[in-house]
């Protein structure tokens, strides 16, 4: 009896061990670390990555300046544009160093890329890259929790898989025997944009790494996210091979053709896919349509800055700051969703006579609002949502404004419900009923009561005419936060 005791406990004791050896969370624990198609952070949660790219080394006197002011966007990454020397002015080890205690001081993680590798096919170029990476080791080591190592932007123009499997496959094992343990990052064949590069040959880039931390990075410009289709075939392609994925780079357009930001951006909300919007400012006439902001300091965001920061699925409403920085929403901060300042963003209307419209009218902040005319009788409900998943876990409440106009029969007053629908079944939960004014009304929801906060489908507004209501009025929506 005792003899089966003790062999039981060795039995128990050794399955324990293999399963800690296996689970993300004892692999992580000196730093970010990939299991499967998800990367996880030095304490064993998934973290999806939502950041912008920088081009320190073309503006390193801007980075002091730019690196706060793509904080403040609420992205929680940073990828920093290096030199190894041999294309560009090289960056110093000091020089890392400072950029990555600036990253830090501003709580974000910070992705290295070396640029100079770009679009070559050269071994030589992607062993310069290597040697770069160790060369400045000293500032890395240590920094596993909060820096990961993009090898070499876009090593390998051809689209030519087999040839680029076999650099990376020589150059990830000198990385490791060099003591780096960061999670590497490995673009894609041709410019980035031929992601069956990965499809086909990423198990085998990935087997090379002895520690088994390697993730995978598509640039979507024309060619790898010009549609929809693209998009989503590119993205599956690499998720169900079981290997993790970044979005490295991408633009709402490209020198030969559009590109489809916005599926790039909801279906990687979809499925828990980071990725980096090129780039924060300096594109050159040709291409300065991919600036983010007009100047480094973002006080004047363009058209694309905004998609990418206030966008339905940008980074106020998508990107969450890693924890390893500590407490990162203190109470009664808010983050904002949907502030209408760049147009409808895709919200939808049921039951109303004209809209959505984005509109100046009104504002509870900034110098938009949402807009919609409705035609009132009797308890009539009239609605402006977004039918979308969104996850707000480790969120407390929902909040929006909302007001009436100040004209047309409202009889004894309009009421109004911030509601979402949430989990497969798409179940309703709101914040009840509260009469509403022309001046501007705060409704909050709360979420201690919603099981599935991490499968939102639809948040909206449902607003209701009292029993003496009659005819056009308008209705009004803003400032859109979650805490």
């Amino acid at each position: 009896m005792i003899k089966k005791i003790i062999c039981s406990f060795f039995v128990f004791v050794l399955c324990f061990s293999v399963y800690m050896m296996t689970s993300p969370s004892a692999s992580a624990t000196n730093g970010f670390h990939v299991s499967g198609n998800t990367l996880y952070d030095v304490a064993g949660k998934p973290f999806v990555i939502r950041g912008i790219n920088h081009g320190h080394s073309w503006f390193k006197s801007d980075s002091a300046e730019a690196i706060p002011a793509i904080a403040e966007t609420g992205a929680n990454t940073i990828r920093i544009v290096l030199s190894d020397g041999s294309q560009y002015t090289k960056d110093s080890i000091e020089t890392v160093r400072n950029l990555l205690s600036l990253a830090e001081k501003n709580k974000l993680i910070a992705i290295l890329e070396v640029h100079d590798a770009t679009g070559k096919d050269d071994i030589h170029s992607l062993n310069s890259a290597a040697d770069y990476w160790i060369s400045i080791k000293d500032a890395l080591i240590g920094k596993e929790d909060r820096v990961l190592i993009n090898v070499a932007n876009e090593w390998y123009g051809t689209w030519n898989g087999a040839d680029w499997a076999s650099g990376y496959k020589q150059v990830i094992p000198k990385l490791r025997n060099a003591g780096l343990n960061h999670t590497l990052i490995v673009d894609s064949a041709g410019w980035g944009q031929y992601p069956a590069s990965i499809h086909n040959y990423g198990k085998e880039v990935f087997n090379a790494d002895t520690l088994k931390n390697t993730m995978f990075s598509i640039h979507m410009y024309e060619y790898a996210g010009g549609d929809a289709a693209t998009v989503k075939a590119n993205i599956d392609g690499v998720l169900n091979q079981d290997l993790a994925l970044i979005i490295g780079e991408f633009g709402q357009k490209h020198t030969n053709g559009d590109v489809d930001e916005a599926t790039i951006m909801s279906y990687s909300q979809q499925k828990n896919v980071g990725w980096l919007a090129w780039s924060w400012k300096g594109n050159g006439p040709e291409w300065a349509y991919l600036d983010l902001s007009n100047d480094w300091s973002g006080n004047s965001l363009t058209e694309w800055g905004n998609t990418v920061v206030h966008g339905a699925n940008g980074l106020k409403a998508t990107s969450i700051i890693n924890p390893v920085f500590g407490e990162t929403n203190p109470e009664g901060t808010d983050s904002m969703l949907y502030n209408f300042e760049i147009g409808t963003q895709n919200w939808a209307g049921g039951n109303v006579a004209g809209g959505p419209w984005s509109t100046n009218e009104w504002a509870a902040d900034g110098s938009h609002s949402l807009k919609a005319d409705v035609q009132l009788n009797t308890h009539s409900q009239h609605y402006l949502y977004i039918s979308q998943n969104q996850n707000f876990s480790g969120k407390s409440q929902l909040k929006a404004t909302v007001k009436h106009a100040g004209w047309g029969n409202i009889g004894d007053g309009i009421s109004a419900k911030l509601y979402v629908k949430a989990g497969s079944n798409w179940v309703w939960f709101d914040g009840g009923s509260q009469k509403i004014n022309s001046s501007g009304t705060i409704l909050t929801l709360n979420f201690s009561s919603i099981p599935n906060v991490s499968d939102i489908k639809e948040i909206g507004i449902q607003f209701v005419g009292s029993s003496n209501s009659s005819g056009q009025t308008a209705v009004y929506v803003d400032n859109v936060t979650v805490q």
